[in-house]
């Protein structure tokens, strides 16, 4: 089992290769990204026919904005999201970010053109639930950045693919500016945390083991 990061302007996507059941793609990135995400897959020497399914950590924009381009790419792929963002991904619907920082605040304001453009949805062929997706690649509940926010757990790598649940800089994993929810958040974390990881990916920024909360 492996895994391959393909960053993109300020997020990034995650490949994950399985053992048994091809290839997993993890987020879609912006609206517009579609192309990029294809190309980064192939510059890995992986086929994108091979990706079954797309799952999202949760519904911001620049999570999933991209899905719809990726099913033009992709023959069969299935798309799987947490309940709470079935609405978002098949709607095309922006949930804007609960922000707590006065920089992003002022980014946000002058970038909203572009950081909230109009995106197509996709059907949703699955729901994440806790536990198992398929053999070696587990899904764990960590909301609080949204009600939606799921990370991936990688037993063989001792891994963990955690979304905006925590960003990263040369220093180490910290909390995020945007959450909805501090509380369920810094569970989140704990949660994260007790399983000890190797090495935790996250979507902005720098992945590391090192935790500074």
């Amino acid at each position: 089992m492996k895994v391959f990061e393909i960053p993109l302007r300020f997020v990034k996507t995650f490949l994950i290769e399985t053992n048994e059941d091809g290839l997993i793609l993890v987020d879609s990135g912006t609206p517009g990204s579609g192309r990029k995400i294809i190309e980064g897959i192939t510059r890995l020497g992986k086929n994108p026919n091979k990706i079954k399914s797309i799952i999202f950590t949760h519904s911001h924009a620049d999570h999933i904005g991209g899905a719809s381009e990726l099913k033009r790419f992709v023959n069969d792929v299935k798309f799987g999201i947490d309940r709470n963002g079935v609405d978002y991904l098949e709607n095309g619907k922006i949930r804007e970010p609960v922000l707590h920082s006065s920089v992003l605040k002022i980014i946000f304001s002058i970038g909203k053109p572009f950081l909230f453009r109009k995106f197509n949805g996709v059907n949703v062929d699955f729901i994440l639930e806790e536990g198992e997706l398929v053999k070696g690649v587990e899904i764990v509940k960590t909301p609080g950045h949204t009600n939606d926010s799921i990370s991936i757990y990688l037993p063989e790598l001792n891994a963990i693919i955690v979304g905006d649940t925590l960003q990263g800089d040369k220093s180490g994993l910290k909390y995020p500016n945007i959450y909805e929810d501090f509380e369920e958040l810094s569970k989140s974390v704990e949660k994260i945390k007790s399983f000890n990881p190797s090495i935790v990916y996250v979507s902005h920024g720098v992945s590391s083991s090192k935790f500074l909360v």
